[in-house]
């Protein structure tokens, strides 16, 4: 019923305004039109011009709006889900698609063409799924359960059949919650512990790390979260919209020993991950715990391979002196549609 009243005022406002501010102009529609406009189409474009038009634009409205649904309602619209305490969730963990199992099946053939990529080019592949915010704070979810994430759990039975690669399972021990209420990636402490356990991986493969490599915090920021602004929540008010949160800045300091001059070694390990790679200071975290230099090739928007694809296809050289490939992907990503890249090379390796 609240909802409805909402909608009705936003309706009833919108109609207000068009008869006040487009009179005019749809006066001129009307005394301008044509018989031929009205058959071929053009009368209603020119009404839906004017209408458009004539409609106020306010992100202060819009944000009233949309806070009012979400506090209200508990509605963050189309694409997030509203659980409980301010927790956001993106919907892609959520919901089930038609193709969920093909694409699935899909990823684990191209899962075995990587590792054999990245073997055959002397590197060792490092894999590490990054869990759904969805099933690890279930208890948010505020009466829905993470079913879809617990079905793409299957998937662990395609890693632990893989050879040639050191799968690191994140779901043991992560610390709850270990993501940000409002954004769909892991927050400092799950990143820090991400990059402790895939030090361990690395170290027992490579052995242990010789720079002198430290982490320096600095000052305190906030945080718009990426749901929360995929929600329209940011141009809400304060009292209707989740508040922010606060996240420490952090930097690496690297010591390296002989003059400004000297050259300065290529990094022996690449992260080619996605956008959790490039969150919550993880790259400084993994290499603090790794006592090595990383050299960072992670994506935004890389889904499941796409940092990776475009070094084979476009880097594949710079592998000749890499030790170590980590490959970071997010458990959600398997069920994506195939990309251009991935589509491209399953066509070119069998």
């Amino acid at each position: 019923m609240i909802r409805a009243l909402l909608v009705l005022a936003v309706i009833f406002s919108g109609l207000a305004a068009v008869l006040t501010r487009g009179r005019d102009s749809l006066a001129d529609v009307l005394r301008t039109t044509t018989v031929s406009d009205l058959t071929n189409g053009l009368f209603a474009k020119h009404v839906d011009k004017a209408i458009f038009n004539a409609v106020p634009r306010s992100s202060a409205l819009e944000g009233i709006v949309t806070g009012l649904e979400y506090r209200v309602l508990g509605d963050a619209g189309p694409l997030v889900r509203a659980g409980c305490g301010d927790w956001l969730y993106t919907i892609e963990e959520l919901r089930a698609e038609r193709h969920d199992r093909d694409n699935m099946a899909l990823r684990a053939e191209l899962l075995r063409r990587l590792t054999r990529a990245i073997r055959l080019a002397g590197s060792r592949l490092v894999i590490v799924p990054v869990p759904d915010k969805a099933e690890q704070v279930e208890a948010e979810l505020c009466g829905v359960t993470a079913v879809q994430s617990r079905l793409r759990d299957q998937f662990w039975n395609e890693l632990d059949h893989l050879e040639g690669a050191f799968v690191v399972d994140l779901r043991n021990d992560w610390p709850k919650p270990g993501y940000w209420k409002t954004d769909t990636h892991w927050d400092q402490i799950g990143a820090h512990f991400a990059a402790r356990q895939i030090a361990k991986a690395v170290t027992r493969t490579l052995g242990p790390g010789q720079d002198a490599v430290r982490l320096v915090d600095r000052s305190i920021r906030q945080r718009s979260g990426d749901l929360a602004r995929l929600a329209g929540l940011t141009e809400a008010p304060r009292s209707l919209a989740p508040a922010p949160e606060q996240e420490r800045e952090v930097k690496l300091e690297v010591s390296r020993s002989g003059g400004l001059l000297d050259d300065t070694p290529e990094p022996e390990i690449i992260l080619a991950g996605s956008s959790f790679s490039l969150n919550s200071g993880f790259v400084e975290y993994l290499q603090a715990s790794l006592s090595r230099e990383v050299a960072q090739i992670s994506q935004p928007g890389g889904g499941f391979a796409g940092a990776l694809l475009e070094t084979l296809d476009k880097r594949a050289g710079s592998l000749e002196n890499v030790k170590a490939v980590i490959w970071e992907w997010p458990m959600r990503s398997l069920v994506f549609p195939p990309s251009d890249a991935e589509k491209n090379f399953m066509r070119r390796t069998r």
